[in-house]
């Protein structure tokens, strides 16, 4: 059976741009699940409407049909995130750690492959519709007009809209003068002070304004609050490895297309028991987000 140009083409396009589609959706909701759910939802809405399609290229209808489906559920689901919730770490080496984007301020927040933690992570603390305007403007490359027609408004409210959340985006992020991708001589030297239990060389890689999260998810406890200073930090790990009291063994891996680390009980590898996405600058970590949620975790295997 012969199927009618638009559809033809978005079947075709759909094929090209499955992973871009997925991508949108985890960062519009920080979890895999989720992405994995919505973005099969965009496919099944786009396939229905193959027949609004004009153009040749169907690709930024796609884009901007997962980022709606997004913003339809998050607008009917009213979540409270948690002040130090982080996102689900995303396995494997294929997604970019893109370049600095703080210089100029009308450049890109976030870039089009572009899913380091951070940045997930900071895109949660936006409204929805602020992370559906960024993720439209600076991933799909759509412009202010063409968003209006497909969230509603006018072209000035929405540039309006992309003013607040970089601003929101960059309060979330706290730092944005960072390396990108993450250091990894530094990545290394924590996992090896991780693994030997050594606090003290622990501290010595710690910025002294580093800051950071520890998300247990409800599950384990952890502090309920963003924490600041390499001594309290330090005196963190310092309780932490006295709680746990047994040896931990610490593996660098990939994660959000940047080096981090994956930490399991040595006698029991499949155990983790946290993984960690640092932020560096200048030799030093300048903030760490620490991911002690089973259910966000026991997916890496």
């Amino acid at each position: 059976m012969t199927l009618p140009g638009s559809s033809a083409r978005v079947l075709a396009a759909i094929e090209g741009c499955r992973r871009r589609m997925w991508a949108i959706c985890y960062r519009m909701t920080g979890r895999r699940a989720d992405a994995d759910d919505l973005s099969q939802e965009a496919i099944a809405k786009a396939i229905e409407r193959a027949e609004q399609v004009s153009g040749d290229d169907p690709t930024g209808w796609l884009l901007t049909l997962a980022a709606r489906v997004c913003l339809d559920r998050l607008r009917r689901v009213r979540i409270e995130r948690r002040l130090t919730e982080l996102a689900d770490p995303l396995d494997g080496p294929g997604w970019l750690a893109g370049e600095a984007t703080a210089a100029a301020p009308d450049a890109a927040a976030i870039l089009r492959e572009d899913v380091r933690f951070a940045i997930v992570v900071a895109l949660q603390q936006l409204n929805p519709r602020q992370r559906a305007v960024l993720v439209l403007h600076d991933v799909c490359d759509r412009s202010p007009a063409e968003i209006a027609g497909a969230l509603g408004g006018n072209a000035n409210a929405v540039k309006a809209t992309l003013h607040r959340a970089r601003v929101a985006l960059a309060a979330a992020r706290r730092r944005t003068d960072i390396d990108v991708p993450v250091d990894p001589e530094v990545v290394e030297r924590f996992a090896r002070a991780i693994q030997a239990g050594a606090v003290d060389e622990i501290a010595a890689l710690l910025a002294e304004d580093v800051w950071g999260a520890v998300d247990g998810g409800g599950i384990v406890v952890t502090a309920n609050k963003p924490t600041f200073g390499r001594d309290v930090i330090a005196q963190q790990w310092a309780n932490a490895k006295r709680r746990l009291g047994v040896p931990v063994f610490a593996e660098q891996r990939v994660l959000n297309g940047e080096p981090a680390i994956v930490v399991r009980l040595a006698a029991s590898p499949e155990v983790i028991v946290a993984v960690v996405h640092l932020e560096t600058r200048g030799g030093a970590v300048v903030a760490l987000r620490v991911n002690r949620d089973p259910r966000s975790t026991m997916t890496l295997g």
